[in-house]
């Protein structure tokens, strides 16, 4: 097995414990999202407000992070740095894994802490 399909197949595992994560995420936020009676306090407005923000600063970070990564992918491409398919395609999922970086290691943090909080 190439470096490359051991990436891809990493890149998977991430992609699923994103997914759990946020699953768990959202189970533990779902009576803030849907208005559920209960009792409210200004804990649940911070949360409430915390559900926002960390999604704007995360697709933020994301985007300059993937623009940084294409930035470098075409600097070693126009001097040569790149020497065939299999290295533009690491290049790639450098650009991929600095797009998706902020999103999933938030995402876990609020499983962790959501969990913790029950």
């Amino acid at each position: 097995m190439d470096s490359l399909q051991r990436r891809a197949i990493a890149m998977s595992f991430v992609a699923i414990e994103t997914s759990v994560a946020a699953a768990v995420t959202i189970a533990a936020r779902a009576p803030l999202l849907f208005g559920l009676p209960g009792p409210r306090d200004g804990q649940d407005a911070r949360e409430t407000n915390r559900m926002v923000t960390e999604k704007m600063e995360a697709a933020l970070e994301g985007a300059i992070s993937a623009q940084f990564a294409m930035m470098l992918l075409w600097s070693r491409i126009a001097f040569g740095g790149v020497s065939g398919p299999a290295a533009l395609a690491h290049g790639l999922a450098d650009v991929a894994h600095a797009a998706t970086n902020p999103a999933h290691r938030r995402v876990r943090a609020n499983a962790k802490r959501l969990v913790r909080k029950r």
